[in-house]
């Protein structure tokens, strides 16, 4: 064919396809605009009414690849946020992709039908004709193509806007908790300086002779806050009338040069927040909450300043971050740009003020109490998605932020996933439609076997998981009560000398608190050591018909007076045999919750009784404490015996009272039982195992006061102060002491010649190749008739010791009943024949 002759019959061919492509955008530009003008009427339901017959009309008349050019020209439309209808960007994806999956199939089945014959453009200008198998088949190839990967774009688009909507509300849910953390901190800050203002009222002459009281007072008032490093009192001049940390204060440090202390003395504010600083009395990074002291004509008379810790605030923020890894930045920040504490450190926080973002900062300065938005780092060009919250009336800030790259993997993870699902299934559905499906459904049966074993997996996991937490947070509290044990015997040991050589100041209000905080202390060491199962008890056989009344009276004065007790005991309750100070302990914490149950007042009744044999057959006790209180809501009973939870959230509660109870059961072969109505009343059950009253034999009798011994004591200790304060109280009680600092010296004294002690007092646990245990092994088998007595803090030490007929004691020991054990233990020693003079190994 000549050129001329094929350009002319192109062109022919050209002319028909240009009315069907115009007629296909005018359908388009038709739909869009009905709908735009029909929005007063219809608002943003049912964004796509008129697009839907524009579909089927465009698909019927000129194929499918029109239906699809309308479809898509109207879900780009619908996806524009400034043109009618507007939608939700959460919603947006759900419509638009329904939308194009529905014209989809409208423009697939308005085609598959035989379409009869129809002239194809070919080099001879032959004519074929489409069969329905084809057209068929034609509508599966474009099926199996387009729905897939529609279906792929809109569940990519769907899973961007949530994941970007989770991200921000991850960012708010973060802003709020470091917020709540922030302003109770600094509200007991500010309740605690105005409470240690009212302490230091007085001319300064008179607070210098009240200084070892006002210390006092101070340190109880920060005793158990994490976040405060100590709090001080100044005067007008800047210089130290007392601190919570030591006594006597340095007097010579001042502070009148420090900004905190100038802005309280020219521009009071309620609560000052200075810059993170050095602390010239600590050493230590702080940050100082100050208020104004006033002479009573209202002159300045110096500051009171709670100091607080950076590191208690980035230390809860690495916490946060570490359940959330998309959380990629912290920050407490005052409002005039200054960074009090933050998460992660960098190399630029080295500066005590950092300019922050102009985004955020102008918010701020704008008066926003809070507030999300997007925003690029200056630090590390990093976009991040930022929620800032006003901590209370403070003049402080807190920000939070969504790493956006954190959030784009998430996305991406699951954007690939996708695709590893849908790419099979497109294949399968381009090659046969049969087949597919039943590929479809086996993959369907294989991914929701492998859904549920996710599921298991993470179920054990998890279960693991708060199994690890519990022993890890079980050694941590077991350690930390151990360690706490050993001050406490020095303090404890110290008053019991201090006594003993000024008898005449043993009634002094300073020493009745001592005494008073080294029982608190202990008491919270057990509970402690309960709950970490490491609590060394010394089990006694009590008859709970003469032991429960005789408790009463310390009931009572726990309850107070408006709380009415009543003790019923069985007259058949069988014995039981339990560490009475255990015992004691669990029911003055329930005591405890009882009265807090009942703040208008109440009832409270103890009984015991016979409560059957357990599993085992063994013979159970049952003492219930049961109160009139407000009750425990049906939701948060499952967790009342957990360590550390509590109800009682403003106000002084550590939680550890019901796991106390909880584990001194379990140590004691028995199990807890709790029932509680709201609004009737709680019952708490100790079910405890039974004892034959012949399985123990009595002790020997010891008078209660000691009173003067005799004698040589061989003390092994590895603590310097525990050794100092145990060698001053039995030296107070008349013994010569001899001290060695671990159980592999005290036994080479022994072997080399040293003199043969009338009594060995160990403890336990020490460094080297031996023990406190290991050493009394040893000296029984070289020298029988020497008495040893041990000392621990750890209950598995303390079984050990004892089924190898080892005396042993609990710690901390009061010194009364250490000087009653050591006599017990001189005066069981066999007196057959008389000790050597010198330490010399039977041959």
């Amino acid at each position: 064919m000549p050129t001329s002759q094929r350009s002319i019959a192109a062109s022919a061919e050209r002319i028909p396809t240009l009315p069907r492509w115009m007629l296909t955008l005018a359908t388009a530009v038709v739909a869009v605009g009905l709908r735009v003008l029909l929005e007063p009427v219809l608002g943003d339901r049912l964004p796509f009414l008129i697009a839907y017959p524009a579909v089927v009309l465009a698909s019927s008349m000129w194929g499918i690849g029109s239906g699809l050019f309308v479809a898509l020209a109207t879900a780009l439309v619908a996806a524009v946020p400034w043109i009618p209808p507007t939608l939700e960007p959460s919603d947006r994806p759900m419509h638009v992709g329904a939308f194009c999956l529905v014209a989809i199939f409208i423009s697939l089945f308005t085609n598959l039908r035989a379409r009869g014959p129809v002239a194809h453009a070919t080099g001879d200008a032959e004519t074929t004709f489409d069969t329905p198998l084809e057209t068929w088949l034609r509508a599966v190839l474009w099926g199996a193509v387009l729905v897939p990967i529609t279906a792929f774009l809109a569940a990519s688009w769907w899973g961007y806007e949530h994941a970007v909507a989770d991200a921000e509300g991850a960012a708010e849910r973060a802003a709020i908790l470091v917020r709540g953390q922030a302003q109770r901190t600094f509200e007991i800050a500010e309740q605690i300086a105005h409470r240690a203002d009212e302490a230091s009222r007085g001319d300064e002459a008179t607070l210098r002779g009240r200084e070892a009281e006002i210390h006092a007072r101070l340190a109880d008032m920060v005793a158990g806050l994490p976040s405060v490093v100590n709090l001080n009192v100044w005067n007008a001049q800047g210089r130290p009338i007392a601190r919570s940390d030591r006594y006597p204060t340095d007097h010579i440090v001042a502070v009148d040069d420090r900004g905190y202390f100038l802005q309280q003395q020219h521009t009071p504010v309620p609560l000052g927040i200075s810059d993170v600083l050095t602390g010239r009395q600590t050493g230590l990074q702080l940050l100082n909450a100050t208020i104004r002291r006033k002479t009573p004509d209202g002159q300045f008379a110096g500051i009171v300043s709670v100091s607080l810790s950076p590191a208690f605030f980035r230390e809860y923020y690495r916490s946060l971050a570490a359940e959330n890894p998309t959380l990629a930045r912290f920050a407490l920040v005052r409002t005039d740009g200054a960074i009090l504490a933050n998460w992660p450190l960098t190399e630029a926080d080295g500066s005590p003020r950092v300019q922050l973002n102009d985004d955020v900062f102008a918010r701020v300065k704008a008066g926003d109490r809070e507030g999300h938005l997007e925003v690029t780092s200056r630090r590390d060009g990093q976009r991040r998605f930022i929620s800032f919250q006003r901590v209370g009336d403070y003049p402080l800030y807190v920000v939070a932020g969504v790493s956006r790259a954190a959030m784009l993997a998430g996305w991406l993870r699951f954007v690939g996933l996708l695709a590893s699902l849908l790419v099979p299934v497109t294949a399968g559905l381009t090659y046969v439609s049969l087949l597919a499906l039943r590929k479809t459904r086996r993959e369907q049966a294989i991914t929701a076997a492998l859904n549920e074993a996710v599921r298991r997996r993470a179920a054990a996991e998890k279960g693991m998981l708060e199994s690890q937490k519990l022993e890890t947070l079980a050694q941590l509290t077991g350690g930390v009560a151990h360690d706490f044990n050993n001050l406490l015997a020095i303090v404890s040991s110290s008053l019991h000398v201090h006594r003993h050589l000024h008898p005449e100041h043993g009634e002094e209000r300073h020493i009745q608190a001592m005494d008073r905080a080294v029982q608190s202390g202990t008491r919270l060491t057990r509970q402690l050591l309960s709950f970490s199962r490491k609590q060394a008890l010394r089990p006694e056989l009590i008859a709970l018909q003469s032991w429960l009344p005789g408790a009463e009276g310390l009931l009572r004065s726990t309850l107070g007076s408006r709380i009415a007790m009543e003790i019923v005991v069985d007259a058949d309750v069988c014995p039981i045999s339990v560490d009475v100070a255990e015992l004691e302990l669990a029911l003055i914490n329930l005591a405890l919750n009882a009265k807090h149950a009942m703040p208008g007042g109440g009832r409270l009744r103890i009984a015991a009784r016979n409560d059957g044999a357990s599993e085992d057959g063994t013979t159970m006790v049952a003492i219930a404490v049961a109160d009139t209180g407000v009750g425990i809501a049906a939701d948060v009973l499952p967790r009342v015996f957990e360590p550390f939870f509590t109800t009682r959230m403003n106000e002084a509660g550590s939680g550890l009272g019901l796991s106390q109870v909880h584990g001194f059961c379990a140590q004691a072969g028995g199990r807890t039982r709790i029932d509680s109505q709201p609004g009737v009343g709680t019952t708490v059950e100790l079910l405890l195992p039974a004892e034959h009253p012949l399985a123990h034999s009595p002790a020997a009798q010891v008078p209660a006061d000691p009173g003067r011994l005799a004698g040589r004591v061989l003390l092994v200790e590895d603590n310097e102060d525990v050794a100092q304060s145990t060698a001053a109280i039995l030296q107070a009680a008349g013994l010569e002491v001899t001290h060695q600092w671990s159980a592999d010296a005290a036994l080479a004294a022994l072997q080399g010649g040293a003199t043969l002690p009338d009594i060995v007092l160990s403890d336990i646990e020490m460094p080297g190749k031996l023990s406190g245990m290991d050493l009394a092994f040893r000296l029984r088998e070289l020298w029988p008739r020497l008495p040893v007595v041990l000392i621990t803090g750890y209950a598995k030490q303390l079984e050990d010791a004892v089924s190898g007929g080892l005396r042993v004691l609990p710690k901390p020991t009061p010194p009364q009943d250490l000087l009653r054990e050591l006599r017990r233990a001189m005066l069981d020693a066999p007196r057959a024949a008389p000790l050597a003079a010198v330490a010399q190994p039977p041959r």
